[in-house]
């Protein structure tokens, strides 16, 4: 076993700095090497960390030492770069999502598959603590039974934003704009919760951008298979950018959640160990809504990456699976799709897409 597992980013954009700080925390891993087709951009990264740099990232991938390929590329780019790492046998960590249509994300899959390599994606609010209690608390029944689950996904981000990269807000390379860029963590998270969707009803503008082909509002009606109904509001335009918010309720009880703070815990059969968990979480800080810029692209809530990067190393050494493995990654893309087909059509559309 390797004393240190090895980890290579590819693609030195905004979300890379999430990643090498990440791996410079994680207890068993290293940053080998960094890799992106605009030399100042890599030479910046590799430099701040003191690795190697490339601007050709197969370079990157025929190093011995790298154990683990970050692919930190545009959307649109995920495939070929999984594709790669995979012929090259590294173990894989790509941004999300994961890839923009479902061909493209069922093609990593089996390549990966193929390959015999594993694929973890970036889905880290599932990591926080938070979202376990209410996911322990969904799957035990205190809920009762679900009737409703929403998620508000109202971000801000200015013209500049969009005009810092050629590929931001098209359809070829970002795959979509407020849901599929930056409201994808939340609509996984809001699936983990309250489980497969069953068919979406929506619309969506372009409504404070220039410049842009892709959304920045969207709004959808959501049907769950379990019988439950909610809604998904997603934007990049509402100024100043607000908590990313959930909302859950049963039968017996409703949980809410903004960012990584538990905001209400309330059931009809509440217990003494329900009342003393909201307590300490007030106490330890974590009933509060974290003050983050929330129109800022690189501001990531609490510990970000660094859980996600953990799991990759003890998964590698464990002989197992990471804990988000593709099939996961492609729910929340499936219902983001789905939604830009209502959008599109003017009709409710139906999961799973044909």
């Amino acid at each position: 076993m390797k004393e240190t597992v090895g980890f290579g980013i590819i693609g030195c954009g905004v979300i890379s700095k999430s990643h090498a700080a990440a791996i410079s925390k994680a207890s068993g891993a290293r940053l080998v090497a960094v890799a992106d087709i605009v030399e100042e951009r890599a030479k910046a990264l590799g430099e701040l960390y003191g690795v190697p740099y490339y601007t050709d990232y197969k370079d990157l991938l025929s190093r011995d030492d790298v154990d683990v390929a970050n692919i930190c590329l545009p959307s649109g780019l995920h495939m070929q770069g999984c594709i790669d790492a995979a012929r090259a046998g590294k173990n894989i960590i790509c941004e999300k999502p994961l890839e923009i249509t479902l061909p493209k994300i069922d093609r990593i899959i089996e390549e990966v598959k193929k390959n015999g390599v594993k694929l973890g994606v970036i889905f880290q609010r599932r990591f926080q603590r938070s979202s376990k209690l209410i996911k322990e608390a969904i799957d035990s029944g205190k809920l009762g039974k679900l009737i409703s689950g929403s998620a508000y996904l109202k971000y801000y981000r200015t013209q500049q934003y969009y005009d810092s990269g050629a590929w931001r807000g098209t359809w070829e390379l970002d795959g979509g704009g407020c849901l599929m860029n930056q409201g994808v963590h939340g609509i996984d998270l809001l699936q983990w919760f309250m489980g497969p969707v069953k068919s979406v009803y929506a619309v969506t503008d372009i409504v404070a951008h220039e410049r842009i082909e892709v959304e920045d509002i969207a709004v959808a009606m959501v049907k769950f298979q379990n019988g439950a109904v909610g809604v998904i509001e997603g934007s990049t335009s509402c100024y100043p950018g607000l908590p990313t918010t959930l909302e859950v309720y049963g039968t017996k009880g409703t949980v809410t959640l903004a960012e990584e703070a538990i905001t209400r815990w309330d059931f009809i059969d509440a217990t003494p160990e329900d009342k003393s968990l909201m307590e300490r979480l007030k106490a330890e800080g974590e009933a509060e809504v974290k003050n983050i810029d929330r129109s800022d692209p690189a501001a990531v809530v609490g510990h970000g990456h660094l859980p996600q990067i953990e799991d990759m190393v003890a998964a590698i050494r464990e002989g197992r699976d990471p804990a988000i493995v593709g099939e996961e990654g492609r729910k929340a893309v499936e219902v983001i799709l789905a939604i830009y087909e209502s959008a599109r059509t003017g009709k409710e559309v139906e999961l799973p897409l044909a």
